[in-house]
């Protein structure tokens, strides 16, 4: 996962604020920045050289740090190029389902129809698909580049990728189970040389993209609505913390809304089986701006990181702002 902040980014925001300029140059820039990266609010005005498609690109096992200065793929470079992947590959790798034993068996052997992505990164394309009168969401490790991928070095870090993934999916995806405010995980299966993960469908977007039309508007975010969406958040939360689950990510674009207005959790790529008095590393916490100040004084214990990163979320809710974008040790000195 990418963190694009600078301190210059950071410093022009808090002049804007302290001019009273703030929300009318974020409605002027809104138009040209309808995709956002994942360091959300409090970048909206400020973010040139990222999408919005780019909070899809988590990276199971990597440190965000890692990424901190262009968000690349240390796996399989020369991502950049979009067009690089031809229509003529990527039909042959849909057509190469290898491996269906980690789907339900109501899933298996369908041929799944794309209606329209959802959202692109340099690791994950996540689609709405439809396939004998089941709607939901697929979430597909691609390669941009396949001349890369035929190279044996880059074929082994695929595969272990794969089998990290795999490991994460019976080890932890698999023991979450169901529950109203949580996104629901139905399996994973083995396609050509990349994978699909199969999600429930919202369709209501995520708070990243409710936050943004109330900022746009220049107004607030009304109370009850607050109130239920925070409601549903730490009910979800709660949930996973009695089944000894972190998800360790959480932040508001993992954070989906349905059409009925109910909130769902999703993205579980970092969260983890937890057990009393377990402490992990600070590479395991997801986005920065939504870590905790252990961050640099680790270990730290992986519930209370997941208690931490709702709080910013509510913070986000009541101000249509994070409080800050990440921090650092050279802030803090």
């Amino acid at each position: 996962m990418c963190d694009v902040t600078t301190d210059n980014a950071t410093s022009r925001l808090e002049s804007e604020s302290e001019s009273g300029t703030y929300w009318d140059s974020l409605c002027n820039e809104e138009d040209s920045l309808r995709h956002l990266s994942e360091v959300s609010l409090l970048h909206v005005a400020l973010s040139t050289d990222y999408c919005k498609e780019n909070r899809y690109n988590d990276y199971i096992g990597i440190d965000d740090d890692k990424y901190d200065n262009d968000g690349k793929d240390q796996c399989c470079p020369n991502t950049d190029n979009l067009e690089s992947c031809t229509s003529q590959m990527e039909n042959k790798e849909n057509e190469e389902v290898t491996d269906e034993t980690l789907l339900p068996q109501k899933l298996q052997g369908k041929k799944w129809i794309v209606k329209k992505i959802l959202g692109e990164g340099s690791f994950f394309r996540v689609s709405q698909a439809y396939a004998d009168g089941i709607l939901l969401a697929i979430r597909k490790r691609h390669f941009r580049d396949y001349n890369d991928v035929f190279t044996t070095k880059c074929r082994d870090e695929i595969e272990k990728e794969y089998w990290a993934c795999r490991g994460h999916v019976t080890g932890v995806l698999s023991k979450i189970g169901h529950h109203d405010n949580i996104a629901t995980f139905f399996g994973l299966r083995r396609v050509g040389l990349g994978w699909e993960m199969f999600v429930e469908y919202a369709g209501g977007g995520d708070l990243f993209d409710e936050i943004t039309k109330y900022v746009k508007r220049r107004r607030r975010i009304p109370e009850e609505v607050v109130t239920s969406r925070f409601r549903d958040l730490t009910r979800a939360v709660a949930y996973l913390h009695r089944c000894k689950i972190a998800h360790l990510d959480i932040k508001i674009e993992n954070c989906l809304l349905t059409k009925w207005g109910s909130l769902k959790l999703a993205d579980f790529d970092s969260a983890l089986i937890f057990t009393k008095d377990m402490r992990i590393t600070s590479f395991r916490i997801g986005t920065k701006a939504y870590a905790p100040p252990q961050r640099f004084c680790p270990p730290i214990k992986p519930e209370c990181a997941d208690i931490w990163s709702c709080g910013i979320v509510l913070h986000a809710l009541l101000s249509c702002r994070l409080p800050w974008s990440g921090a650092y040790r050279l802030v803090l000195s």
